[in-house]
């Protein structure tokens, strides 16, 4: 019951957009139910909700503050709660996916650095590498949100980064041997 409550009032924040069926605004809106029947009737939509909420997990992610770690624990509920309306614990159409260095919330704190604004984009495409498999990489996991969150604290931290010494941090976390096992051809 609380789960279904906590659905509810996080998902108001991901609107229905003109077109959607009722079914998908339901989903949206937090109804498991709903949820379980678009993945049984088309799980390429429910697979695209659930990018939704991973996407508004992303950008919850970034915030400081109670409130926003409520947001983010919320949005973590509603994204297990979907995946699982998929069947699977991660996005159904992974099979070693491509991994963007410049996520949406790392180009989103470029975009407002002194000195390396305006030189990246989100999910910039000279920044992309192939995961080993679907255990490796698949959806915005938890690996996922620490490594953007080392690279966001490094960017504040660093406010004179050149564009080397931005390369330079991202070969140093990519070349951990744990990186390493998850993209074999590096970076």
């Amino acid at each position: 019951m609380l789960s279904s409550l906590l659905l509810v009032l996080l998902t108001q924040a991901i609107a229905c957009t003109p077109g959607e069926t009722s079914l998908v605004c339901s989903c949206k809106a937090g109804m498991v139910s709903a949820c379980v029947t678009l993945a049984a009737d088309d799980t390429r939509k429910a697979a695209q909700v659930l990018d939704q909420v991973q996407e508004a997990l992303e950008q919850a992610s970034l915030m400081a503050g109670e409130g926003d770690e409520n947001k983010t624990k919320q949005l973590q509920v509603v994204a297990e709660s979907l995946s699982q309306s998929l069947g699977s614990s991660e996005p159904p159409q992974c099979k070693g996916q491509e991994h963007h260095l410049i996520s949406r919330p790392i180009a989103k704190r470029l975009s407002t650095h002194p000195t390396l604004k305006g030189l990246y984009t989100p999910r910039d495409p000279r920044f992309v590498t192939r995961a080993r498999d679907e255990q490796a990489h698949c959806g915005y996991q938890h690996w996922h949100r620490n490594v953007d969150k080392e690279v966001i604290e490094w960017l504040d931290d660093t406010p004179g980064a050149t564009p080397k010494d931005f390369m330079d941090k991202l070969r140093d976390i990519y070349s951990r041997p744990e990186m390493k096992a998850r993209f074999p051809d590096g970076i």
